[in-house]
């Protein structure tokens, strides 16, 4: 049973299916229940990152999701990967913390399982209630995820499409420009990364205010093209397109930096200030504010072209402390409400003017709700920390493998080795790969690496994307993932050199810290092995069933049937 802690209520399944059962839960409240602390291993959450671990009562492993952070479920999962209980709700508005932890008061071996929805006075509570899932079926966690979470997105009235220019490399111009891009070198830039394979390019900060880079958001806000960067910008957004490329671009979408003349404008009509961003977050409860926001966005996309937006900082909102009641010029009560009105809004305009506008969100927004607005989702901000990349990219696959999943922005330095270029990429393998390297200033063979690495993502996207996807092993931070599809399938390994051959066509990547591969399986396979740059060093028929198959780090081998 479980209980409602305020009032000490039960609540009883109203619907248990093989092993998976469905509660109301009335509104409001803190609801816990306890499970057998039997062959537990770790949890799994949205926001836990390289936390698996299973906590005590006192420190739980907690999921506190809300429209603008996280998303509504946690796993327990055992020594095998396999599911042992995953709790999701269908409300990823509002809200809520699931806990799980051990409880060990009293000399009781239990896992403590907490629900709570909460009213923080920031969202509107309806008058609907809210379902809880609990699946006990032991399947591959990730497989138990996945399904919670489609089944949470199955509550929204229609999901938006994912455009073709949502699933194809993408250069971004942030972590080697940062504020102060420059038209004549990121124009060399991009006609290099076309030729490369790259069909899409975002334009960070730094394009829409003049001078020196702050390193904040305090110009942040009067959104003028800075001339000294971009001289002729309408002949920037024209060269870009004659790549072939669609041009995106940001706008931090809560702020206004001190600076501005925007803040001044509206400074009474801020939500609150970031003092250490120097700069306000506008209260989108004045329609005011939205039709302004909105309004800017439809000024840039219809004056220059625009063919997407990066709708930055949507998180900021969430930062909240304290909000001023509504008065008779707001026509929204509760801030997130209004947030996901503007939201709407955006996407409404955007979407009239082109059905494939494009539209970039990153973690931690990342609940079925949030999402529901844009078509690319991207792990959040972890220069040349290619392990923490990996970890968000599995996560994201897990949660929002509906909508095109972008790796965060690659980036090494000049004297890096083409093998660990290509190392840092092979961890973004099954997202969309993004890129923020000065091509044009690289060696020769850096650019040979990321050549090769583009051609082979473009070549199996389909596979890598929208095959069955697998991230076994969370608590080692995915020792390997794989996808399958069509009789295909693609494994990156990472932290273990084992993989058990089971399709009739398998590519594998080493990137482990051995030069070795055991192949296990069906003997008889023929294989063919390749270093970084795609040179062919050796072939070779799996003659047992666990055969060892030298494999050079960042290379691959591929395996076919006799």
């Amino acid at each position: 049973m479980i209980k409602n802690l305020n009032d000490d209520t039960l609540l009883e399944a109203f619907a248990d299916e093989k092993g998976v059962e469905l509660y109301r839960i009335p509104g409001v409240g803190k609801y816990s229940w306890v499970e057998p602390l039997k062959n537990a291993a770790g949890t799994w959450y949205p926001m836990g990152g390289r936390d698996h671990s299973l906590r005590q009562w006192w420190f739980p492993n907690t999921e506190e999701s809300v429209f603008e952070a996280g998303a509504p479920v946690m796993c327990v999962f055992d020594y095998e990967d396999k599911n042992v209980i995953t709790v999701s709700l269908s409300d990823s508005f509002k809200r809520t913390k699931i806990s799980a932890s051990v409880d060990d008061l009293g000399q009781r071996d239990e896992i403590l399982l907490t629900v709570e929805i909460v009213d923080d006075g920031l969202f509107q509570q309806e008058d609907h209630e809210i379902i809880m899932r609990v699946d006990r079926r032991k399947k591959e966690y990730y497989e138990t995820v996945s399904e919670a979470c489609d089944w949470m997105r199955s509550f929204l009235k229609e999901l938006i499409r994912i455009p073709e220019a949502a699933r194809v490399p993408l250069y971004s111009s942030w972590y080697n420009f940062h504020q102060e891009p420059d038209q004549e070198l990121l124009t060399e830039e991009l006609r290099e990364a076309s030729k490369m394979g790259f069909k899409t390019v975002i334009l960070d900060d730094g394009w829409q205010f003049e001078g020196e880079t702050t390193k904040d958001y305090y110009k942040c806000g009067d959104w003028h093209i800075a001339l000294d960067k971009f001289p002729d910008f309408k002949k920037f957004v024209d060269d870009v397109h004659s790549f072939g490329m669609k041009l995106m671009v940001w706008f931090p979408v809560p702020f206004a930096g001190f600076a501005t003349e925007d803040y001044k404008r509206f400074k009474d009509k801020m939500a609150f200030d970031i003092d250490w961003m120097r700069a306000g977050v506008y209260d989108v409860r004045y329609k005011e504010l939205r039709d302004y926001i909105s309004g800017t966005y439809e000024h840039f996309v219809d004056t220059y072209g625009f063919d997407g937006l990066k709708l930055d900082f949507v998180d900021a909102w969430g930062t909240i402390t304290d909000l001023a009641p509504k008065n008779d010029e707001m026509d929204h009560e509760r801030l997130f409400d209004a947030v996901r009105t503007l939201l709407d809004e955006i996407y409404e305009k955007m979407t009239a003017r082109d059905p494939d506008f494009l539209f970039e969100f990153r973690q931690v927004y990342v609940g079925a709700e949030i999402v529901n607005h844009c078509n690319m989702l991207r792990v959040a901000d972890c220069a040349a920390d290619s392990v923490t990349n990996r970890i968000g990219i599995g996560t994201l696959r897990i949660v929002d493998g509906a909508t095109a999943i972008h790796s965060d922005m690659l980036l090494w330095g000049k004297q890096e080795t083409p093998v660990n270029c290509m190392r840092q990429m092979l961890n973004i393998m099954f997202s969309v790969p993004q890129i923020s390297v000065l091509l044009t200033k690289v060696p020769a063979e850096q650019k040979q690496a990321v050549k090769r690495f583009v051609d082979y993502w473009s070549a199996n996207r389909d596979v890598l994307l929208d095959g069955k996807f697998r991230a076994p092993d969370p608590g080692a931070n995915y020792s390997l993932m794989s996808s399958e599809k069509d009789g295909k399938k693609i494994t990156v390994l990472y932290s273990i050199s084992e993989v058990a051959l089971t399709a009739d066509t398998e590519d594998v990547w080493n990137n482990t810290s051995k030069n070795y591969i055991v192949a296990t399986g069906k003997p008889g396979k023929v294989y063919t092995v390749f270093d970084w740059s795609g040179k062919k060093i050796l072939g070779g028929t799996v003659r047992g069933n666990a055969q060892k198959i030298e494999v050079p780090a960042g290379g691959l081998a591929v395996f076919a049937n006799a």
